[in-house]
């Protein structure tokens, strides 16, 4: 689907408006980076499934982030 075949509607931002933001962020981190700043890029962490049910997963399991003994 193309622009051509969406509606445009009033409360959104334009394609122009999206593009200033992106480059006015993007100068942002630069002059951070330039500043001597640095930048955690975090990922995602997989699951280390040969020592963790899914019911723990789900429930928080041994690693929970509540002290032991604790309840919620």
């Amino acid at each position: 689907m193309t622009s051509i075949h969406v509606r445009p509607t009033f409360d959104l931002a334009t394609q122009a408006e999206k593009n200033r933001q992106r480059q006015e962020i993007a100068d942002d981190v630069a002059q951070f980076l330039r500043s001597g700043g640095k930048v955690q890029k975090l990922g995602n962490s997989p699951i280390d499934r040969s020592t963790t049910t899914r019911r723990e997963v789900v429930e928080g399991g041994h690693r929970s982030r509540t002290k032991q003994g604790a309840r919620a």
